[in-house]
């Protein structure tokens, strides 16, 4: 079963992409920015290594796998159906019945599975989008990074969805929009328009809210602590830090790319609501984004000399994005808030 009319949309971050082929082939086009910052997307988390000492906490630019989607489809009030299959026999029945009844599926899977991938390292939280599906191929949406429409064996498929290894996995975990309101695809514009400031106002409470040491500016300057003495608390720091600085960079989950999304949805949001205080905050945002990249350039530069220095030189980057972002989504708290008590 493959879908006839499924036309693929690129993307740059695995969930978002994901999204919008749901919902394009659903039947309304929304950009991937968009729907990062209607899904609330950005955020700083930090999960501790299951190795300490041979492996570095995992540290992502975003929120929980799967609560992007879940976040994006309530403020457009799609209905976002999500379910786990009790087995690898189960799924594949599950994705071909949704297939035939004409939905594109999105799927969790591990990429150290997919043949198309370089990587060689589990990381279970990715998401691809599934067009087709038979009893030897599959047919997938990913990343413009790993080629955008992908065809890959349906037993690849099938280990990649049943991988219980890598972070956060969701063994046989699957997506798909039941279908939209009449309204979002009758003038998808207006739609979208009225929700951008109640987005920006919860990810601003978000951002700006004590979460605990784990998540948002207080885990990245507990980040930055860690990270000045990766030299002397990591078994091989010439190969587990720079591999960090590739993994943020390459893997999607770095600063810099959510960051980076989120600026083109604040620019985005600014033409649509014309709005010119969203042109100042995404400017803001262009310059934490150039930090994040000066930190990931350093991280990668790390084996030889100075180590110390670049190390501590990250460190005070990480320490100066936490103050900017707190800022910075302070100042669109107070601004989402203006706006809630202006009259329709």
């Amino acid at each position: 079963m493959r879908l006839a009319t499924f036309q693929p949309q690129l993307g740059v971050h695995c969930e978002t992409t994901t999204l919008r082929n749901m919902l394009h082939h659903a039947g309304v086009d929304i950009s991937e920015a968009m729907l990062f910052g209607l899904g609330q997307g950005i955020d700083f988390q930090y999960w501790d290594a299951p190795d300490p000492g041979r492996l570095t906490p995992m540290l992502t630019g975003r929120i929980e796998p799967a609560q992007l989607s879940r976040n994006a489809c309530s403020a457009l009030g799609a209905e976002l159906r999500e379910a786990r299959a009790p087995d690898a026999e189960s799924a594949s029945a599950a994705a071909a019945e949704l297939l035939e009844a004409g939905h594109v599926v999105g799927v969790s899977v591990d990429i150290y599975h997919l043949d198309y991938f370089k990587s060689r390292s589990h990381f279970a939280s990715h998401y691809i989008a599934l067009y087709g599906l038979d009893d030897t191929l599959a047919h997938v949406v990913d990343t413009e990074q790993q080629g955008g429409a992908q065809t890959l064996p349906a037993e690849s498929l099938r280990r990649a969805r049943a991988s219980d290894e890598g972070f956060m996995p969701s063994p046989h975990l699957y997506l798909y929009v039941e279908r939209l309101p009449a309204r979002l695809t009758a003038d998808t514009d207006a739609v979208v328009r009225e929700r951008i400031w109640n987005a920006v106002r919860l990810t601003a409470e978000r951002m700006t809210g004590d979460r605990g040491p784990r998540f948002g500016p207080r885990a990245m300057r507990r980040a930055a602590t860690e990270i000045a003495g990766w030299n002397d608390t990591l078994a091989s720091p010439d190969e587990t830090v720079p591999g960090v600085g590739r993994f943020w960079r390459f893997a999607g989950t770095g600063g810099a790319n959510f960051r980076k999304l989120y600026r083109e949805f604040l620019l985005e949001a600014r033409q649509r609501c014309g709005d010119g205080e969203l042109g100042a905050f995404a400017d803001d945002l262009g310059d934490v984004q150039r930090r994040w990249d000066e930190a990931i350039e350093l991280l990668m530069a790390y084996p030889g000399a100075d180590r110390r220095e670049r190390l501590a030189a990250v460190a005070a980057r990480l320490n100066a994005i936490a103050d900017a972002e707190q800022a910075l989504f302070e100042g669109l708290l107070a601004s989402a808030e203006k706006r809630a008590g202006e009259p329709a």
